[in-house]
């Protein structure tokens, strides 16, 4: 009779993988982007909400929502860069205009002088010629809208707003945005007035804003 004999191997103790100190310090540095990231978008909300009386619940994670979202894909983008933390707060000053806007159809000035100053972040003064510029390009063909139409087409809140992102953008960023926003605000209105009886104002800076932070990707 036959008998097979069957080696019998040490059972080895399996040790977890090791994260190295390297990857500990990227999880860290992500994690605390994106908690302080989500920590400001809190406060503003909770702003917000006492401002206009509006649901704090619904607001609070909305606004904490979009900015955690978009400072992952910033961090995807620039990684742990200055650029990261200029497009954190480019995307809360956006969307604390873009929610002043839908309450209110205004923005307050001192959101449009906010953006300028966050221009500056990162940048050489030898890149400030190039910016103005790229700001009194873009002013005439928003300004001619308002003054032929009375401002009932576009505001000056949303001038405002495009010349200012613009100046942080550049120009060719700047019309890329400026575009985008207005070809997804024009859509989305049409399908929303189709419903509707008779034709109504709508917010106009939620869909800037939204093409203006696309356009700081590219």
């Amino acid at each position: 009779m036959n008998m097979i004999i069957r080696p019998i191997y040490p059972t080895l103790p399996i040790r977890p993988p090791q994260i190295s100190a390297e990857m500990a310090m990227l999880i860290f540095n992500a994690l605390a982007f994106l908690l302080l990231a989500g920590a400001a978008a809190f406060f503003i909300g909770v702003y917000a909400t006492k401002r206009w009386k509006a649901d704090r619940t619904k607001t609070v994670i909305a606004f904490v929502s979009i900015t955690v979202a978009v400072t992952i894909l910033l961090l995807c983008f620039f990684g742990f860069a200055v650029s990261t933390v200029k497009g954190i707060l480019f995307c809360l000053i956006l969307l604390f205009s873009s929610y002043s806007d839908i309450k209110t159809r205004e923005a307050d000035d001192y959101l449009h002088v906010m953006i300028l100053l966050t221009a500056f972040i990162g940048r050489e003064p030898t890149a400030i010629p190039g910016m103005l510029l790229a700001a009194a390009l873009i002013t005439l063909p928003l300004i001619m809208p308002v003054i032929l139409c009375k401002g009932k087409v576009i505001g000056g809140a949303d001038v405002k707003l495009s010349i200012t992102c613009t100046f942080l953008l550049g120009i060719s960023r700047g019309i890329i945005g400026l575009m985008a926003g207005l070809t997804i605000g024009v859509l989305a209105n049409l399908i929303i007035q189709t419903r509707k009886n008779k034709a109504e104002g709508f917010p106009l800076i939620p869909y800037l804003a939204a093409g203006f932070m696309a356009a700081y990707f590219i």
